[in-house]
């Protein structure tokens, strides 16, 4: 009996010294799935990396203005922008200080002609085509003629990395909410440092719904790309069948309703349009407007309202002034003129949003 207890531990471990025998030599890859080497981001400079066989990569360092491995080699011209270039510490230095200066410069054209400079730097940060969508994390045609605003900066973590981040931290990413209460929740008020305030936010955000609009069919990913300019398309819809349903058709105006002697949009009963509400909400008290989510949030429902209540007041000024103008007439030119007040208030100097920076200018149209 204890012969046989003998032999089977032997023949056990011979068997399992067989298998340990790669691990204790330093070959891994039997047993380990080879890390997907992107997962390490090793291209620096924007590069792209591409997974060559299993443990391999190139970098891609096309239109980078860098070279080698890892895309980190500068080239003559890179290498004399970046000897020549101010540092950050000096850009806000100069930009926070020398007010005399700045005063100078905001009195006489120089001023234009700086913040044309700034937004064209600025925007030629961001790569044109854009290299990379959420669906790929390699380069492709559907990320090279994307006309959505929602493109990747940097790419995608690669789907068979060891963790949500590549090969940096835990494997599991914390839960949202304990994030948002952890960070986010306040229980008292906290002034902003530069002065704003909430109306900003909103103010921004309805701004931007006007071109910023998620595409449900193709994904959370993409926009419907709409006209990618300021046509006020939340005040009076994206289609001519919804601007249709907001219409009175009577003197130019948009279709309103009277609560407590105040003008607010009017219900979907009214103009049904489509309209995102929780389930609860009744019909009658759902307000119809040109974004379908405007309903959602307080300060988007503010500026719709305020932005409906211009569009009539315009509409009875130009009645007065053009007693013999249609309809139609009156509508389209009020939206002409409410588009212009959109330009000028998000063009206009915003100092409250720019912090203690002394320059002041415009980001309107014609600065390009």
């Amino acid at each position: 009996m204890l012969w046989q207890h003998l032999s089977a531990f032997l023949s056990f471990s011979a068997v399992f010294g067989a298998a340990l025998a790669p691990w204790m030599a330093g070959d891994l890859s039997v047993s380990l799935p080879a890390v997907n080497p992107c997962c390490y981001y090793p291209c620096q400079h924007q590069g792209v990396c591409v997974r060559v066989g299993l443990e391999g990569y190139e970098c891609d360092c096309t239109r980078t203005g860098y070279f080698g491995a890892n895309c980190t080699s500068p080239e003559l011209w890179t290498r004399l922008y970046n000897l020549l270039k101010p540092s950050p510490a000096f850009y806000h230095f100069v930009l926070t200080h020398f007010r005399w200066f700045w005063d100078i410069i905001n009195s006489t054209f120089i001023r234009d002609t700086l913040m044309r400079l700034v937004l064209t730097v600025r925007a030629n940060l961001i790569p044109s085509p854009p290299t990379f969508n959420s669906n790929y994390g390699y380069i492709s045609w559907e990320a090279y003629a994307n006309v959505s605003y929602y493109t990747r900066i940097l790419p995608p973590v690669p789907d068979d990395c060891p963790t949500p981040m590549g090969t940096k931290g835990k494997r599991q990413l914390p839960d949202a909410q304990l994030l948002a209460e952890r960070f986010l929740l306040r229980h008292k008020f906290e002034a902003d440092p530069r002065g704003t305030n909430l109306m900003f936010a909103f103010f921004a955000q309805h701004f931007t719904h006007q071109f910023f609009k998620t595409s449900g069919k193709m994904g959370r990913g993409f926009t419907k790309a709409l006209g990618h300019g300021v046509d006020l398309g939340h005040l009076y819809g994206d289609n001519l069948q919804r601007q249709h349903q907001l219409r009175l058709f009577r003197d130019g105006k948009l279709k309103f309703q009277v609560v407590d002697g105040e003008v607010y949009p009017p219900s979907v009963t009214e103009a049904p349009v489509h309209m995102v509400y929780p389930p609860a909400v009744p019909k009658e008290k759902q307000l119809a407007m040109g974004q379908e989510v405007f309903g959602l949030l307080p300060g988007l429902c503010m500026y719709a309202t305020l932005w409906l209540r211009e569009h009539n007041r315009v509409c009875d000024i130009l009645k007065r002034e053009h007693p013999t103008w249609s309809d139609e007439q009156l509508f389209q030119t009020a939206r002409l003129i409410l588009i212009g007040e959109g330009r000028r208030h998000r063009g206009s100097p915003r100092p409250t949003s720019h912090g203690d920076l002394v320059p002041s200018g415009s980001a309107g149209p014609a600065r390009l």
